[in-house]
Formats: structure tokens, sequence, C-alpha cells
């Protein structure tokens, strides 16, 4: 049961009955007439019940708006005026939440409201409140019921901006990489017809004799390369940079890499991996890009360490020829003895990429303004610099190439690292 502003007013005329009228019997008479006709409204209010709700399920990427659309039916045999109130947790801004009905029996209406979410995520909706009036207007039925309509708010992919100019060095690497001798990273192109200045060793001996022209073998850098990208979800990646997690920037990398990886022929794995394995993703015929950002939306850190030893043995399990291997992590103590210093040797067979993201605040603590609380402030910022270089150094040492980076620059460096191995043909 609900009340309306109407009925407020009403029982406000007790107290001009109490100042004029004679005696404390004609508040209560006043007060008393009122609650009367609340309770005969609400008698007589229509069932919610009688109202059938259909909620869709919406996704949309973060930092963007969407329409969602609800179908309001009255499938009982009186008419029903009142109102639905579209119920979501407080991350998804719904702008109306509240809209108007006044629905005849067997009539159809819709009512259109934009979300807009403020975090990435499979989000459940809240409840759907329906109110439905009296005939005075005084008071009503009140029913909240739950659905399972779901929001799902896939990563934003900032790093979008990156991909023009990447696909184009990607196009020149693909148009004036035409070799005429084969070697480590290429496969055969084409045929064409032999020019001055070409090398002997690439003529096609049997195809010049049948053509009698003298042909030479074209070669490019191959495709169809493996890609595994492994993002830390251990505690590490749930440090704040700036207003965002780290892992948000390992999930932006991702994206990027597939991205790429579509447009270059190459097969991108993702695993999502803590103490355990959370997501794998493997290369499909559909849009990978769009399959990945599907399975990262709800991807979030946990508290636990990360085991690295498990990572390795995924990474062997996932491909048994030679591939590119790019890890999101952090370089800190979750990185010591027992930890990825140990399972970089066990994927020795691959080119390993150390992908980290740099928090620039450390740099800015470094500075000081002569007091005391500062200086110590700047010494633990430069402790912790020293440790991460000392640390990529002993990464380096094992045979992986690491990566720093600002969390928004960070995907477009890994993408250029990308680059430059595939047209070194050491994927």
């Amino acid at each position: 049961m609900f009340f309306t502003r109407r009925s407020l007013y009403l029982t406000l005329l007790a107290i001009p009955a109490g100042l004029f009228g004679e005696g404390p019997l004609w508040p209560l008479l006043v007060i008393g007439g009122v609650a009367v006709l609340c309770g005969l409204d609400w008698v007589i209010a229509p069932r919610p019940r009688n109202l059938t709700i259909a909620r869709p399920d919406v996704k949309l990427r973060l930092g963007t708006v969407a329409d969602l659309t609800l179908e309001i039916t009255n499938s009982g045999s009186r008419r029903i005026k009142g109102s639905v109130r579209n119920g979501w947790p407080p991350s998804v801004s719904v702008a109306p939440s509240t809209v108007a009905i006044d629905l005849a029996p067997g009539r159809r209406t819709t009512a259109t409201s934009v979300i807009s979410p403020t975090r990435r995520g499979k989000i459940s909706a809240g409840p759907l409140t329906i109110r439905s009036l009296g005939v005075l207007g005084l008071a009503g039925r009140q029913q909240s019921r739950e659905d399972d309509a779901t929001l799902t708010v896939m990563p934003a992919f900032t790093a979008r901006r990156f991909l023009p100019s990447r696909i184009n060095r990607l196009k020149e690497m693909e148009g004036r990489s035409l070799l005429l001798v084969s070697g480590e990273g290429t496969e055969f192109d084409s045929l064409r017809e032999y020019v001055r200045g070409d090398d002997v060793r690439s003529i096609d001996w049997r195809s010049t004799a049948r053509r009698g022209e003298t042909l030479v073998k074209s070669w490019r850098p191959e495709r169809d390369r493996r890609i595994i990208s492994v993002l830390d979800c251990g505690r590490s990646s749930a440090i704040r940079i700036g207003d965002e997690p780290r892992i948000d920037s390992s999930i932006e990398t991702t994206l990027l890499l597939a991205a790429l990886s579509e447009r270059s022929g190459d097969r991108l794995h993702v695993l999502a991996h803590d103490d355990a394995l959370k997501v794998r993703i493997d290369p499909s015929r559909r849009s990978n890009m769009h399959q990945v950002a599907q399975a990262l939306a709800d991807v979030q850190p946990t508290l636990t360490q990360t085991d690295w030893k498990a990572v390795a043995a995924q990474v062997r399990q996932t491909v048994s020829t030679r591939a590119l291997v790019v890890i999101t992590t952090a370089l800190d103590s979750g990185v010591v003895p027992g930890g990825l210093l140990e399972a970089i040797p066990l994927m020795k067979r691959h080119t390993i990429i150390i992908a980290v993201a740099t928090d620039p605040t450390l740099v800015t603590m470094t500075e000081t303004d002569g007091s005391a609380a500062s200086t110590f402030e700047a010494a633990a910022a430069h402790r912790t610099i020293l440790e991460e270089k000392a640390l990529a150094d002993h990464v380096a040492r094992l045979g992986a190439t690491v990566v720093f980076a600002s969390p928004e620059n960070l995907p477009a460096k890994v993408a250029d690292t990308y680059l430059d191995l595939k047209e070194a043909g050491r994927l």
C-alpha cells in the first residue's frame, strides 16, 4: 500500500479544523475520514499483478549509453492507472527511472529509459516496482517483483584510437616485406617475372621451364602465428593507478592485440588467471575481438596470489608450437622466486613480452619540497622504482622483453613491440 500527496493535503485540513472547530473532536474526525477514504481507495485499486512487464537484456560498452525499453501489458479486466519504476543498482544511471501508465484492459504500451553504467561487468537488474492508483487518487496498491534481466557492460576499449595507425603500419609491412630469399618467419607468396638485379637464388627453375620465361619466388612474413595474452588477475592487478585498477589496462592491451591479430591473420588465445584459470578464449571463425570483449567484461581482480607455474602449464596446454606470449602484470613483490621468475624458464621456447603499467604518481613522489615527510616519501618512491628496474633486468636476463608504459599508453607500446617482432620474423 502507498499514499499519494493528495491524501497528505487532505490530512492537513485537520489543522484548520482544530483551530476553528469546537473541541478536539474535529481534527480526529478529519484524520479518520481521510484514513477511511484511503482504505477504500486501496481496496478498489486494481491489482498490480495483472500487469505483465518484459525487460530485455542489454549489452553496451562502458562510457556509452543505451535505450532500455519496457513492454507493459494489462492482462486484467480493469483499467490500471499508476506508475512503474525501473530499478537498477546505484552503478547504473536510469533516466527516467519512473514512468506513468494508464492502460485499458488488454492494451499494451512501451516505456523507454536511457541507461548509463559507471562500471563494467555483468550487472543484475533491480526490482520492478508497480503502483496502481485507486479511483480517488488517495492511495493504491504497490508490488515489487524481481526478474532475471542483466546488463552486460563491456570494456570501454579506449585503446581503439591507436588502431588506425597500427593497421596502416601493418599494411605497409605486408606491402614492402615481399622478399626474394626465404628465411625464418617467412612463407611463399607468389611468382613474378624476373627483372635485372633480382637474386638468382630466388629463380624457380621448374616454373621457368613450364612457362618459358624466367620466374622468381617472392616471400612474405608468415601469417597464422599464435599469440597468447595472459592477464594477471591476482592481487597486483587490483592496485588502482589513477581512477582505474591495473587490470583495466591489461584488458585494453588484450583488446588491441585482438584487433591487430585479427587484421594480420594471426590467432589470439586469451588466459585470465589468478590462483586458478578464470577465463580461457580460443580463436574462432567469428570476430575474435568481439568474443574477447564479451568474455573479459566480467573479469575482476582478486586478492589471491597468482599461481605462475599453473599459468606456464596452461600456456603449454594451449599451443604446441612456438608462440608469442604477452603477460600483463606488475613487477613487484608478487614476482619474487616462487612466482613469475620461476615460470619464465618453463616457457622459454616461446617469445615472451612482460607488459607493465607504471604509476605516474611515483615519479611525482620523487620530488621533495624540503620537508622531512616529503624526503621520506621520495626515498620510498625511489626505492620502489629501483626495485622495479632490478626485477626488469632479471626478467630480461631470463629471455623476456619488458615493456613499461603508463596505463593509457601500454596497449600502444605492446602493439608496437608485436609488430616489430612480426616484421623481424620472430613470432
